[in-house]
C-alpha cells in the first residue's frame, strides 16, 4: 500500500479551495453584514447543553472514564453567551419564516434524521 496519505492531502486541498471561494465571495459583497448577538447566545446555550452530553457519553455508554476532548466546546458556549448577552440592546427585533420556508426547513430536517437513523442502524448492524 502506498505510505503518502493521499485521503489526508485530499482533504486539506478542498478545505484550502473552499477558505478561498469563501474569501472571494466576501470581498464581493458591498455592504457588511450586521453582527447578530442573539445567534451567538443561542449558540452557547446549544454549546453548553451539548458539550456535557457528550463529555459523559463514554461513561454512560460504556463506563469508561469521561473524555475531556469536548471541554473544547463547552468553553466556546461559554465564550459565545459572553459575546451575545452584554450586546442584548443589539439583538434585533425577530423575524418570523413565513410557512413555505418552514415547511422546506422541516422537510430537510426530518430527511437528515431519517438518514442519520438509517447510517446508524447500518453501523449497529455490521457491528
Amino acid at each position: 500500500m502506498n505510505a503518502f496519505p493521499w485521503i489526508l492531502v485530499s482533504i486539506v486541498a478542498g478545505l484550502v479551495i473552499l477558505a478561498l471561494l469563501m474569501v472571494v465571495v466576501i470581498r464581493r459583497r458591498k455592504e457588511p453584514r450586521r453582527v447578530d448577538y442573539r445567534n451567538y447566545f443561542v449558540m452557547g446555550v446549544i454549546w453548553l447543553v451539548f458539550a456535557p452530553i457528550m463529555i459523559l457519553l463514554p461513561w454512560i455508554l460504556h463506563r469508561e472514564e469521561p473524555s475531556l476532548a469536548f471541554s473544547f466546546f463547552f468553553v466556546m458556549g461559554i465564550a459565545y453567551v459572553i459575546i451575545g448577552l452584554p450586546n442584548r440592546d443589539k439583538w434585533g427585533k425577530q423575524v418570523e419564516a413565513p410557512p413555505a420556508t418552514r415547511k422546506k426547513t422541516m422537510v430537510v430536517l426530518g430527511l437528515a434524521l431519517l438518514i442519520g437513523a438509517l447510517v446508524a442502524l447500518l453501523f449497529a448492524i455490521r457491528f
